[in-house]
């Protein structure tokens, strides 16, 4: 005797892709990406301008126009051409920022070092002159030992990195000089933080 379910499991077949179907996917695939390659990238001709609407050229790269070698063509038909010119990288090396501006932080902070307050307050700007005191009492107290590490800046500031030792640890931070009308610096602002 035979049970029925047995039977049923024996003569199921998992279903086969056949060799003909499988042919022609393969060959559907390749002309899909066939089509895609000529039609963006090798000739392009999906890509082609129709008479539609042309974008401007921008004024400042010189431009070519022909004008129709026939009757027929339309008006609006124009041919650019851009010479080509070579790249040049042009390395520049930052001009160093102006001594005085570096000479005016290095001052500050020397007298700072000294526990000169007034004269540290003397090399401000005028118009930080009074937030001066409250500032070197918050962050830089006098008898800090700060040092420039590194400048930057253009002709109309200097921007100093400063480092070293602020209320007995390690502290980090910037000075920033600007330029007053009779080509000098002044000490703008400053910030100080524990390093």
């Amino acid at each position: 005797m035979t049970c029925p379910g047995l039977h049923d499991q024996q003569n199921t077949q998992q279903p086969t892709v056949k060799p003909g179907v499988a042919v022609g996917i393969l060959v559907a695939v390749i002309a899909l990406v066939a089509f895609c390659i000529t039609g963006f990238a090798a000739p392009g001709f999906l890509l082609r301008k129709g008479p539609g609407i042309s974008l401007p050229v921008p004024s400042s790269s010189p431009t070519t126009t022909s004008a129709p070698t026939s009757t027929t063509e339309s008006p609006s038909s124009t041919t650019i051409s851009r010479p080509s010119r070579p790249r040049i990288t042009v390395t520049r090396r930052p001009a160093p920022p102006p001594e005085k501006g570096v000479q005016v932080i290095e001052d500050f902070l020397a007298k700072i070092a000294g526990r000169d307050k007034a004269a540290a307050i003397a090399t401000a700007c005028e118009a930080q002159k009074r937030f001066m005191d409250d500032k070197i009492d918050s962050l830089l107290p006098l008898g800090s030992l700060v040092r420039i590490t590194d400048t930057s800046g253009t002709s109309k500031f200097v921007l100093a990195d400063v480092s070293g030792v602020v209320k007995e640890r390690s502290a980090k931070g910037t000075v920033i000089a600007d330029r007053t009308e009779d080509g000098g610096f002044c000490i703008t602002t400053f910030s100080i933080r524990d390093a």
